[in-house]
């Protein structure tokens, strides 16, 4: 979703394709469509793996990357000096959490979506974008979580799953818990939210000043139906991004 709404907005499909590649990770490709969602034009991003094989074998199996070797894939990489420190700030938060929630050593945490393809370009792609649009300040209202259950490589684990519920304790970022049943913020999103956004806002006081700003719009999709509109960022004067 994120990575959408930064396309939506303006950022050139090459330069993020450009700077994921020089990460030699060499697993994936971006799929990248425009669609409707819930009414509204979006920019649908999907990483296409060439081998799934590994999606839902247990974590500490021998098939995933750890952050250690994720941090020296950031560092060997040809994307700028400040996109490097924000990939690895977002990542910290989330292996921070993962350490937290699982009980190993943060450069031994292994992340599970999908052997840390997902997490990977997710987290360094959005640093990517963020330094093409070069925001001064970048504010989000507060976060929805969902509840109930969700299905995935450690099987079937509460909404907020325990890695988000670190980072939101950890972070002390602004959430609540909303009325739909599924999964509106994983630990990649909310470690990206944590990491990425300066200031956040009470609705009454967001919707007041987004109505107010004039600026370009993007908007991102994921795959799943929540019932929200689509993931939508403004870029405003002076380069401040709600």
């Amino acid at each position: 979703m994120t990575l959408g709404a930064m396309l939506s907005l303006g950022v050139p499909l090459e330069t993020l394709r450009k700077g994921l590649a020089s990460l030699g990770l060499n697993e994936f490709e971006l799929s990248v469509h425009e669609t409707e969602y819930n009414g509204l034009p979006a920019t649908d991003v999907d990483v296409v793996l060439y081998n799934k094989e590994h999606a839902w074998i247990h974590p500490y199996s021998g098939k995933y990357r750890n952050y250690g070797e994720i941090k020296e894939m950031i560092h060997r990489s040809d994307i700028s000096e400040h996109a490097k420190e924000l990939s690895r700030k977002i990542f910290d938060i989330k292996a921070e959490a993962e350490s937290e929630a699982h009980g190993v050593p943060v450069d031994k945490v292994q992340f599970h979506e999908v052997g840390a393809v997902d997490s990977i370009v997710d987290i360094v792609g959005t640093a990517i974008c963020l330094e093409y649009i070069k925001a001064d300040t970048i504010v989000s209202r507060h976060v929805p979580t969902g509840y109930g259950t969700v299905e995935c490589a450690w099987g079937t684990l509460p909404v907020p799953a325990p890695a988000t519920a670190a980072i939101l304790k950890n972070t002390e970022l602004p959430h609540y818990r909303s009325d739909i049943e599924q999964e509106l913020l994983t630990p990649t999103g909310a470690a990206i939210l944590a990491g990425i956004v300066d200031r956040f806002a009470e609705d009454d006081a967001f919707d007041d000043a987004w109505n107010e700003a004039e600026g370009n719009i993007g908007r991102g999709c994921g795959k799943r139906n929540t019932g929200l509109p689509p993931m939508t960022i403004k870029l405003v004067e002076g380069n401040e991004s709600w």
